[in-house]
């Protein structure tokens, strides 16, 4: 049986979150680790925008968004409409904060704390969802989690003591839960730079 092919990179958040969806989905895909500096032709020849994660279907069929590879491997059942707009907030307004604060030479538009104060703006969304909650909407680690996450993750690491010392308490634990968490851990294996012939890695 010919298995979907997924172009990865181990540390892209976009491409985590699409890991974490296929595990929790059960889907077997081929994964092929990418490395950004030397993107392979084949992945270009299906996305030229040359970015992960891009799912090629045994049908053909290319899934070149991370929201899209989420939905398509957990179903829109699983979801409710607004863990889909946390998301999409996340997506086109927090990202945009984020790329500030953690590379400032690039962008350097604004002073550090006038972004920290626009990010905390969506913190304190996700700060007020966990006050009752473990998890964004529940109890149980649903699709928003999963496709946010990854985000908060790579915002905590650009000063972790700071974040770690910051007044989201709620926000900190359900980040430290997400890190410490099994499935997290196995989708952050590393595995070598895909190439032709090369044996096949089955995820997961």
């Amino acid at each position: 049986m010919k298995l979907p092919i997924l172009y990865s990179f181990r540390r892209c958040p976009y491409a985590m979150r699409s890991r974490l969806a296929i595990l929790k989905a059960g889907i077997k895909v081929e994964l092929r680790e990418v490395v950004l500096r030397e993107k392979p032709l084949e992945m270009l020849r299906l996305s030229p925008k040359g970015t992960v994660p891009v799912l090629l279907l045994p049908d053909g069929t290319v899934i070149e968004e991370s929201y899209d590879i989420m939905t398509w491997a957990l179903g829109s059942s699983a979801s409710s409409l607004k863990e889909h707009d946390l998301i999409k907030l996340c997506d086109l307004n927090f990202k945009n904060w984020l790329d500030q604060y953690k590379y400032p030479n690039k962008f350097n538009n604004y002073n550090r704390d006038f972004v920290l104060e626009n990010a905390g703006i969506y913190l304190n969304l996700l700060e007020n969802n966990l006050e009752k909650n473990k998890f964004l909407f529940g109890n149980i680690r649903g699709f928003a989690d999963i496709g946010i996450a990854p985000f908060i993750r790579q915002f905590a690491h650009v000063d972790i003591n700071w974040f770690l010392n910051s007044d989201w308490p709620n926000l900190i634990a359900w980040y430290q839960d997400f890190v410490e968490w099994k499935s997290f851990k196995s989708i952050m294996v590393k595995h070598p730079k895909w190439a032709h012939g090369q044996p096949m890695v089955i995820f997961p």
